[in-house]
């Protein structure tokens, strides 16, 4: 079940850090999970929060999710003001009901309390039972650190479940251990506590919260989906499991069949018969999710995909499958989760929450994104997925993989701006601008944006005050097997780009980026996390305007350390100065001894773009 708390431990980035700031306490958090049986689960919960100031107010709301096989059997819950007067109480016939779901059908609906607390400090208890019907496939994390700036008094997790189950569970990021004990029924009771956790405080470049917060993980080693069985005790048996859920799934009628030879026969080459089939793919079908009874994770059969257009990522991934088959070229059914880089290799468990194909061409693998095909362009790797942990499906069960991932070379940035400078410090500037591989991906959405929406979003990026915005093009290529790229063509005036002091010109040269340094730590406890690697080139024409002379160019930059580089040139030749800033992020896990590393570099990189070449009147 996906409660609140399991939901923050995987969006939450909280760092084990003590913090001088507590907004609130988790005075108590008490989480009993009987599985009764192998098909048949109750889990009762409380919370206490003690909320201590307004930045803890989100702790005031309740929200589960619930389904036909799982219920909220029981809630109830109460406010006490400061003096410990109960102001206010709650009863499950208070929480409101919301099917609304980006999903085309879905068995499931939200159940919520929406409540704003009147004062602080103030005290807030939830009471809650949930009954599932449909199999032990899932348990809870005890995870009881639930935000920043939160401290948790006592906290205690009980799993009673059946020995055939073979519960299994990690400890991370904690010394607390787990009790096991067996009852008179045979039934296993594991046990674990975790109190006095002092409040986290957030590090800026801080790695995922499954790294950092302190947390124990829980799976059944047998377990049942909607009366399907399975064994996650290794990858290889999870991925059995999954691979039994797609068997007769992807016929395809003899008609289709013949469409698609008729399509691909006369392909000189494998890889242009993948490119005929993933552009049909794009063209007849859009993505719709599809979370109906055990289609949470069978996928539609591909001749229902083929018939009505649309599908979910498992029902479109295993249709570009079929008709990969059909034609002779080898494909495999991928799971994945497309919001971490890492899975917990060592513990095979359910840490999926995506789909996609696996195309194995020789001398060249293709890693295929299904949902959004119609804006992927065929063989690019996005960064929802580029460099993560997989679990490849194929009739030999599952087996760990890990998808490529762009280098910070390949994530570049060109910035070309031409200015033409006039004596009163207004200017016209001719910028063209080509941003590729995750840069590309950045600006992407914008394809489905207005022109006026591009205008203004690109608009916003430039470090001018003043700006009026003329001609303007927005260009995507993204064409197979090639680096997908935009290009942004921009024609600027400026009433004032550079500032005049007496007879002097100031002219500044960083107008393509807005530099931020991450605030100062007296002392960093993480290590140093960067996600996103890319390179940033710019180069800067300034044309003196008549009557003027340059007095003083900045000195060059240069920077170079193991989390990125810097380097800035100048030259002056005839009435006009060039510029030329590169600034390289390298991707990658640091000790914490290197924040200062990072900052320093930051810092360096604000101060080059902050400079100003200097123009004396004649």
């Amino acid at each position: 079940m996906r409660t609140l708390i399991s939901i923050l431990l995987l969006l939450v980035c909280v760092l084990p850090v003590a913090s001088q700031t507590v907004d609130a306490v988790v005075v108590q958090s008490t989480t009993e999970v009987d599985c009764r049986d192998m098909r048949n689960t109750r889990i009762s919960e409380q919370r206490v929060y003690r909320l201590l100031h307004e930045r803890a107010s989100d702790m005031a709301q309740f929200a589960i999710g619930c389904s036909k096989w799982q219920k909220l059997a029981d809630f109830n819950g109460q406010v006490t003001d400061a003096t410990g007067k109960v102001i206010r109480k709650f009863k499950k016939g208070d929480l409101m009901r919301s099917e609304l779901s980006s999903s085309f059908a879905e068995d499931f609906y939200t159940l919520s309390l929406d409540y704003t607390p009147p004062s602080y400090p103030i005290t807030i208890e939830f009471n809650w039972v949930t009954e599932a019907n449909n199999g032990n496939f899932g348990l809870p994390t005890f995870a009881p650190i639930e935000a920043y700036n939160t401290q948790v008094d006592h906290a205690s997790y009980v799993l009673t479940a059946p020995a055939q189950m073979a519960c299994r569970y990690q400890c991370r990021n904690t010394a607390d251990q787990v009790t096991q004990s067996t009852l008179g029924d045979g039934r296993i009771r594991y046990e674990a506590h975790m109190d006095n956790l002092p409040a986290i405080d957030n590090e800026p470049y801080s790695p995922s919260a499954r790294e950092t917060l302190p947390h124990i993980l829980w799976a059944p080693g047998k377990f049942e989906l909607h009366g399907v069985s399975g064994d996650m005790t290794t990858w290889q048996g999870f991925g059995a499991w999954i691979y039994s859920l797609l068997k007769g799934q992807q016929e395809l009628s003899p008609e289709f069949k013949a469409q698609l030879h008729a399509m691909t026969d006369t392909c000189t080459s494998d890889r242009s018969k993948v490119e005929v089939i993933y552009n049909y793919l794009a063209q007849t079908t859009r993505y719709v999710s599809i979370q109906l009874g055990i289609g949470g994770w069978q996928p539609f059969p591909a001749s229902e995909v083929c018939r009505t257009g649309f599908g979910d990522c498992k029902g479109l991934t295993n249709y570009l499958c079929a008709m990969m088959h059909e034609v002779g070229i080898p494909a495999n059914y991928v799971v994945i989760r497309n919001d971490q880089r890492s899975l917990v290799t060592e513990f095979p468990s359910n840490q999926f929450n995506h789909a996609i194909a696996q195309v194995p061409l020789p001398g060249d693998t293709l890693w295929l994104e299904c949902t959004a095909s119609a804006f992927v362009p065929l063989g690019y790797v996005h960064e929802n997925i580029a460099g993560n942990d997989a679990l490849l499906i194929d009739d030999n069960g599952g087996h760990l993989v890990k998808l490529p991932a762009y280098t910070p070379e390949q994530n570049v940035s060109y910035n070309k701006a031409h200015v033409t400078l006039q004596d009163d410090g207004s200017a016209k500037v001719d910028a063209d601008m080509r941003y590729e591989c995750r840069q590309y991906e950045d600006l992407l959405p914008l394809m489905s944006r207005t022109e006026q929406q591009r205008r203004d979003a690109m608009l916003s990026g430039i470090n001018l005050s003043a700006v009026t915005l003329g001609d303007f093009t927005f260009t995507e290529h993204k064409q197979s097997y090639t680096t997908p790229h935009i290009d942004v063509s921009m024609q600027l005036e400026t009433r004032k780009l550079a500032n005049i002091t007496g007879s002097r010109m100031f002219v500044p040269v960083g107008i393509f980026h807005k530099i931020t340094v991450p605030r100062a730590l007296q002392q960093r406890v993480q290590p140093v996390s960067i996600d996103y690697g890319y390179v940033d080139i710019d180069t800067l024409v300034v044309t003196i305007p008549e009557g003027y002379v340059v007095e003083t160019l900045p000195q060059s930059a240069s920077e170079v350390t193991l989390l990125g580089e810097l380097s800035q040139t100048f030259e002056a030749a005839d009435n006009t100065v060039t510029v030329v800033t590169r600034h390289l992020m390298r991707d990658g896990r640091y000790p914490a001894t290197d924040y200062a590393t990072l900052r320093n570099l930051k810092t360096a990189v604000k101060r080059a773009y902050d400079q100003r070449i200097v123009l004396r009147r004649k």
